[in-house]
């Protein structure tokens, strides 16, 4: 599998990480449906949800709300997270596009040191302030989307 959607209800820390082959890990209280090369993952009422994915997808597509959410060794081409409330994501890994999709949130999000990457801004009212020098020619993207946002990155 090479795409994930994973929805979270209830969390207030999701741990997603790369397993050392190709097997997914996740808590007993799930949903699970895949088909072709897609898995979706629903979880419900598990306070610190661990969930092991390959180490290298295409697309992840993560549903939070008010969390810390740690991404551990995966290797992604975009990972797009449709957050409510406030949310705090901790990366080890820069490797592709990160877009953030809240209406009236905060977010924090903590790169690896040294990461090169760019920022834009997209729908209204939302603002990225960064505290770790961006290289605007990279092909690496943090996006913020949605309304009334705000999205802080450091190191």
């Amino acid at each position: 599998m090479k795409d994930y959607e994973i929805t979270i209800k209830k969390a207030s820390e999701v741990t997603i990480f790369a397993t050392d082959n190709d097997t997914l890990v996740v808590p007993s209280k799930v949903t699970f449906e895949s088909s072709h090369d897609q898995a979706e993952i629903i979880i419900d009422g598990v306070e610190n949800a661990t969930i092991g994915i390959p180490p290298k997808a295409d697309h992840i597509e993560l549903s939070v709300e008010n969390a810390t959410v740690n991404l551990k060794g995966i290797s992604y081409s975009r990972i797009e997270i449709d957050g409510k409330g406030k949310l705090l994501i901790n990366t080890d890994t820069l490797s592709g596009n990160i877009d953030i999709n809240m209406i009236s949130g905060e977010a924090g999000l903590v790169i690896p040191s040294g990461a090169r990457f760019a920022t834009r801004t997209e729908g209204k009212n939302n603002t990225i302030s960064c505290l770790v020098p961006e290289e605007p020619s990279s092909e690496t993207i943090i996006e913020l989307n949605g309304k009334n946002s705000v999205l802080k990155i450091h190191s």
